[in-house]
C-alpha cells in the first residue's frame, strides 16, 4: 500500500539488511581492535558513524536504481515476472523514500537503526489466532508449508511480535508505529490517513488501491480447523494474553530506556557471538583432531588386543 505513495518505492525482499548490520558491526571490532594500529580506531571512527555511512550509502544506492527497478524490459530480460503493482504512475512522481514489509526486520530493529537513524517502523499486529489459520494453510513454494504445525504457528507470532513490541516500548510512536489489521479492513481511509501522517507524507488515495486484491495470502477454508491436540496450551496461551493486549490496548507514549538498553544488548550479543565463531570453530576442530588422535592410539595399543565392545 505504502509503495503506491508518489514519494515512496515498494522494494523487493530486504531481508538481507538486518545480518549486515551484524557483520559491519563486526567488521567495525576487526578495524579497531588493534587501537593505534587499526585503521578504524587510528582515524578515530566510532561505530555508529561507520555504521550510519554504510546505511546512507545503501539508501542513495536504492533510490539511484529506482529507474532501473522499475524498467520492465530489463525484468523480461532477467526472465522475472513483473511487480505485482505499479512502481510508480508517472516519471515525474519523486519517490525519494522506499519501504518494505519483510517480516524478518522484527528481529534487527536495533541494527537497522543503527544503519538508518532516521528509520520509521510500522508495526502491522494481527490477531494471533487469524495468523495462525493463515499460516496453516500458506505454501510460499506451492508444496511445503510455512510452518510445520499448530504450535509452529503459534511460536512463528509470538517471537515475531514480541520483538517488535518491545522496540515500540523502547523507541516510543514517533519511531515504531502501531497499526492493527483490523482498522485497516474496517477504516482503511482513515487509518492509512494516519499513517502517512506518522511518516510525514501526505494523503494519497492510490495507497489503498492494493488492499482491493489478495497478493501472498493464504487459502483458508471456512470449515478449516487448526486445534491440534499437541499444542502445548502455555504458549498458546502467552500468544493469544499479548494478542489480545495489542488489540485493545493503545500504544504506550513515551520510550523505556530500559528496555532500549536490552535490545541494544542482545545486538552486541550476536556481534560478540560471530565475532568468536571463527574462533571456537577452529577450537573445536582442534579438539576434534586431538580426540581422533587419541582414539587411533586407543585402537593400536598392545591393551586393545582382544578387546571387543560389548
Amino acid at each position: 500500500c505504502l509503495g503506491q505513495h508518489p514519494n515512496i518505492i515498494p522494494e523487493e525482499e530486504s531481508n538481507w539488511l538486518g545480518p549486515f548490520a551484524i557483520d559491519a558491526a563486526v567488521a567495525f571490532h576487526r578495524g579497531s581492535v588493534r587501537g593505534e594500529r587499526g585503521q578504524l580506531s587510528a582515524n578515530f571512527i566510532q561505530r555508529e558513524e561507520l555504521l550510519s555511512r554504510l546505511g546512507q550509502a545503501i539508501n542513495e544506492l536504492i533510490v539511484s536504481h529506482r529507474r532501473k527497478f522499475e524498467d520492465i524490459n530489463l525484468r523480461k530480460q532477467a526472465g522475472w515476472y513483473p511487480p505485482a503493482f505499479k512502481v510508480s504512475r508517472s516519471p515525474e512522481e519523486p519517490k525519494s523514500r522506499w519501504v518494505d514489509g519483510t517480516p524478518e526486520y522484527s528481529f534487527y530493529i536495533c541494527g537497522l537503526r543503527k544503519l538508518f537513524p532516521q528509520a520509521l517502523f510500522v508495526h502491522l499486529v494481527r490477531d494471533v489466532t487469524a495468523v495462525v489459520r493463515s499460516l496453516l494453510n500458506f505454501f510460499p513454494d506451492g508444496r511445503n508449508r510455512l510452518v510445520a504445525n499448530e504450535q509452529a504457528a503459534y511460536e512463528y507470532w509470538l517471537r515475531r511480535v514480541t520483538h517488535c513490541f518491545e522496540a515500540e516500548q523502547a523507541y516510543g510512536p514517533a519511531v515504531v508505529y502501531r497499526v492493527r489489521y483490523s482498522d485497516f479492513v474496517e477504516r482503511s481511509e482513515s487509518t492509512m490517513r494516519s499513517l502517512l501522517e506518522f511518516l510525514g507524507e501526505r494523503y494519497a488515495p492510490e495507497c489503498l488501491e492494493p488492499l482491493a486484491e489478495r497478493i501472498n495470502s493464504a487459502n483458508v477454508p471456512a470449515n478449516f480447523n487448526e486445534r491440534e491436540p499437541r499444542t502445548d496450551p502455555a504458549i498458546m496461551e502467552r500468544a493469544k494474553q499479548l494478542s489480545n493486549q495489542l488489540q485493545s490496548s493503545p500504544q504506550i507514549q513515551g520510550n523505556s530506556a530500559r528496555i532500549a538498553e536490552k535490545l541494544e544488548s542482545e545486538f552486541d550479543h550476536r556481534v560478540q557471538y560471530f565475532l568468536n565463531l571463527e574462533r571456537n570453530y577452529n577450537e573445536a576442530q582442534k579438539m576434534i583432531t586431538k580426540l581422533q588422535k587419541e582414539l587411533e592410539a586407543i585402537k593400536t595399543s598392545p591393551m586393545a588386543e582382544g578387546y571387543r565392545p560389548c
